[in-house]
């Protein structure tokens, strides 16, 4: 089964849109189609915009936890600082630390400024970096265009 780690853009999108890909692919998770992985670091930055989300710290929780996202522990400054120098935004590199260290084949993100270009995805050669909306691309082409997924 495909690993796919979340960003926080994606998790957000997904509590902000039910209908857009991201939720489609938390759904996904949901389901037991992907695996869904993330990170207390990723938690964290999602709480710190709970007044913009307009949600509670007790949605954002039962959002993840309904959807079977698993968590793991909060990223370790040393890993995000081994990581920062091939950053745009050193604050982004959490989450490539988090999405290799767990093995994850698919980084999943919306953050087209910092994350989805390609000089930082060519540092990652193993690990697919890529929209929600183009991973489901991948995982159901067909169903894609029909709009099914």
């Amino acid at each position: 089964m495909q690993k796919v780690y979340f960003d926080a853009s994606v998790i957000i999108a997904a509590l902000l849109s039910p209908s857009g890909a991201s939720a489609k692919l938390v759904n996904l998770v949901k389901q037991g189609d992907i695996v869904g992985i993330t990170s207390q670091t990723v938690i964290d930055e999602i709480l710190s915009h709970q007044s913009k989300l307009n949600k509670t710290e007790q949605e954002i929780f039962e959002c993840i936890t309904t959807h079977k996202i698993l968590v793991r522990n909060a990223i370790l400054l040393n890993d995000i600082e081994s990581l920062a120098h091939l950053m745009i935004d050193k604050d982004d590199a959490h989450v490539f630390v988090g999405a290799v260290q767990t093995g994850s084949d698919y980084l999943v993100s919306l953050d087209k400024k910092h994350i989805l270009i390609p000089t930082i995805t060519a540092q990652f050669p193993n690990l697919h970096i890529c929209s929600p909306k183009a991973l489901l691309t991948i995982l159901y082409p067909s169903s894609i265009v029909r709009g099914n997924v």
